[in-house]
């Protein structure tokens, strides 16, 4: 009797215990459900078909060396080499020879102003220099006649040569005059970057009237924090960005370090590049400049464009499989402009819409998957 009651017993038990594995396993198998169902939620499908049709790409993502990176602001400006200053070569009224505005290209003596002397204060100067200049030869004349006759001393020949030819100095550039006035020419090919003066406006001789330019060679200057000034030391890149969006990278126009400031009682230190002008930049504008420093290894790295924004969150889109995608939020570190650091949120050997991502998050809207896709991942 007791061996039946314990058996009994022993049944009971394992009866029991089946019933709570078939539970367990019951349990566990709508968990496994649950999540393929947020899996199946959260994924995008973009057919291959449709991206094979943009201008689209998907990489695998691996660890990279990457620049340190200090962001800032610059304007970009001339750089002294090929520039030249043209100055009145006498006083008078200037008169603008064609319709000069900055920006305007010219050509090497080409006529861009005249200076009219005759209503200048004081008189017409260009008379005055052509009776200086006619008295002073006629003089220097008469004495290298008397002291080839040995009448006139020597000194007195090369003291009347030296008031001859500071007159004709000073007559010289009236020489190129016409009824308009004086003519100023520019001295070399390029295009006006900046006009010192009006039509009709009065100036002194050697008054500055415009700069010409043939900017082959620009300025980037750099206003950097000054928190950043103990990173500002051995090989310094940049890279800026224009209004519109286009980034340049001085290095990939011949770019070279001129100056970085010393004064520690500014908020900013100037930092100074030249480079080539690649798309004949206008000086005097604003732009977004990235100094770039020594090199950050084993960083995840990827394209700007590969990175979308969404109330202030960022975002990458992962392959799952040939059409399967998934949105990431990503936390983003430095930027050079063109490529970014993440910092966290994706893992080295996953694969990134590196072009095309915009079109990804346009198809993430439908959320339709067609008809015999696999949810197999």
């Amino acid at each position: 009797m007791k061996r039946i009651i314990y058996l009994s017993v022993v049944a009971a038990l394992c009866a029991g215990g089946c019933d709570a594995h078939r539970h367990d396993e019951h349990e566990h198998e709508n968990e496994h459900a649950h999540e393929a169902s947020a899996a199946h939620t959260d994924e995008i499908i973009f057919p291959a078909e449709q991206a094979a049709r943009t201008d689209f790409a998907v990489v695998t993502v691996g660890r990279q060396s990457f620049n340190e990176t200090i962001a800032c602001s610059g304007t970009l400006q001339e750089a002294q080499t090929g520039r030249s200053v043209v100055a009145s070569p006498v006083g008078g009224k200037v008169l603008f020879a064609g319709d000069w505005l900055e920006g305007a290209a010219v050509r090497a003596g080409e006529t861009l102003f005249h200076i009219d002397t005759k209503s200048f204060a004081g008189g017409d100067a260009a008379a005055k220099a052509r009776a200086r200049y006619e008295q002073a030869r006629a003089e220097y004349e008469r004495v290298a006649a008397l002291n080839e006759a040995q009448v006139a001393s020597l000194k007195e020949r090369e003291a009347a040569r030296t008031e001859y030819e500071n007159a004709a100095a000073e007559y010289a550039p009236f020489m190129s005059g016409s009824d308009a006035g004086i003519t100023v020419v520019s001295p070399q090919a390029g295009c006006i970057t900046a006009l010192a003066v009006r039509s009709g406006e009065y100036v002194e001789a050697g008054a500055e009237l415009a700069v010409v330019s043939d900017r082959r060679r620009m300025r980037l200057a750099a206003d950097v924090p000054q928190r950043y000034g103990d990173r500002l030391h051995g090989k310094l890149d940049a890279s800026f960005t224009v209004a519109g969006g286009k980034n340049y990278r001085l290095s990939e126009w011949n770019g070279t370090l001129v100056a970085v400031g010393k004064s520690a009682a500014a908020a900013t230190i100037p930092v100074v590049f030249e480079f080539d002008n690649p798309d004949d930049l206008v000086s005097g504008a604003f732009v977004e400049v990235v100094l770039l420093g020594a090199p950050l290894r084993d960083k995840i790295v990827l394209p700007l464009e590969a990175v979308t924004e969404s109330q202030g969150l960022y975002y990458v889109y992962i392959q799952l499989d040939e059409e399967g995608y998934l949105r990431r939020e990503v936390k983003l570190g430095g930027s050079d402009g063109r490529n970014v650091i993440v910092e966290s949120g994706l893992q080295a050997g996953e694969r990134v819409v590196t072009r095309g991502a915009v079109q990804v998050k346009m198809a993430a809207a439908s959320g339709a998957i067609p008809h015999g896709h696999s949810h197999n991942h």
